[in-house]
């Protein structure tokens, strides 16, 4: 079966990835982040930055995933597609937990001063010292690849029942003109009754809101593959969808957002109003974030070139690594007699030329670190 490559789509997954540069650059320069490497100076603008990004940049991550997965499964049998995916998810999965996590989390208890020795005496007891932050053991960032192998293993009949839709089915029509802001309801039947309980963090124990929310984002962006019309709508829509982000965005910065966090307490009077205003707003904000992306995306990222190949290619990889580096070179510059900003911007830059060195020079020639690292073996 003949695909059109969505070049859009491979420019919006590369913006997505450099957002996530400058997104974990900044924890190390806010109160309270994980890593737990903080400089002494924070910032109130790169606080204020995480808190909004936090917001979307996941849910359009986990977008883009499900359209490649919806172009993968238009080509592969179920058993073809469990295949490809536990090769390109698992065998990184496995990699990153066995070397690439561990030195980073040396480094951040060597940093606060929770281990002194050298990482293999360190190295030997990872895997049998407890759960991070209390022990050692943790995915840190790659519990991405974890939730989107699952989800792949849980929506495969989701993924059958969703292409063979037909036409006039309600949801196709939710990708016609403004209907298509409707997807916002089940997002809120998710959110109402789960994240009250389940505020989030990454450890599939705690995280049934997040979950869910990213289970149907990774769905729509499924249905999307399938639909491209929705994409030519979301480019007709994106002026609209762009005022109605920024319009959700204000209202959560002005009812919600405190210390640099988005918050409500349950002391609040008025705590229910609140809290479905909260959830609404949130739910709001993500999908008009994520139309307003595919639209602006569509209209001016449609043409393929030789960098779009080389980068796409290398986000996977690039992904993998940047946090590992990230952490190794804050380390350092955290200790800088310099200012906070050019701190923040001496991390993110060295950590990009480092991770793009790797992956030219150490990755990309050779298969064995191309499978590694979730890539296909060339030839």
């Amino acid at each position: 079966m003949k695909i059109e490559r969505r070049y859009d789509l491979d420019w919006l997954r590369i913006i997505a990835f450099t957002v996530l540069i400058f997104f974990h650059g900044a924890i190390f320069f806010i109160p309270g982040g994980l890593p737990i490497i903080q400089n002494a100076e924070t910032s109130p603008t790169l606080d204020a930055f995480v808190a909004l990004s936090s917001q979307f940049r996941l849910a359009l991550l986990f977008f883009i995933s499900g359209v490649g997965i919806g172009f993968a499964r238009r080509v592969r049998n179920p058993g073809e597609f469990i295949r490809e995916r536990s090769l390109r998810l698992l065998i990184p999965l496995t990699v990153g937990l066995a070397v690439i996590v561990p030195p980073m989390v040396y480094i951040e208890k060597l940093h606060i001063g929770e281990v002194s020795g050298d990482f293999l005496s360190f190295y030997r007891g990872f895997f049998s010292s407890g759960v991070y932050p209390q022990g050692n053991l943790s995915w840190h960032h790659l519990w991405f690849i974890a939730y989107l192998y699952l989800y792949c293993l849980l929506g495969l009949k989701a993924f059958d029942r969703l292409s063979a839709l037909p036409p006039q089915a309600r949801i196709i029509a939710w990708g016609n003109d403004a209907r298509v802001y409707a997807f916002i309801l089940p997002l809120l039947a998710a959110e109402l009754p789960l994240r009250l309980f389940f505020p989030g963090f990454p450890d599939l124990i705690h995280d049934w809101a997040n979950f869910f929310h990213w289970f149907l984002i990774l769905l729509a962006g499924f249905h999307v593959a399938h639909r491209p019309g929705i994409l030519d709508n979301a480019e007709r829509l994106r002026v609209r969808s762009l005022i109605l982000a920024v319009l959700s965005a204000a209202m959560l910065f002005t009812l919600f957002y405190r210390n640099g966090r988005i918050y409500l307490s349950p002391e609040e009077p008025y705590v229910v109003p609140l809290y479905i205003a909260l959830c609404v707003i949130r739910m709001t904000l993500v999908w008009t974030c994520i139309l307003s992306c595919l639209g602006f995306a569509s209209r001016y990222l449609r043409k393929p070139g030789r960098l779009l190949g080389y980068l796409n290619e290398s986000v996977y990889p690039l992904f993998i690594l940047h946090l590992t580096v990230m952490t190794a070179i804050s380390y350092y510059v955290v200790d800088w007699d310099a200012n906070l900003w050019l701190k923040y911007f001496a991390v993110t830059a060295l950590t990009v030329v480092t991770i793009l060195f790797l992956y030219h020079f150490a990755i990309r020639p050779f298969n064995i670190p191309r499978v590694m690292f979730g890539m296909r073996p060339r030839g």
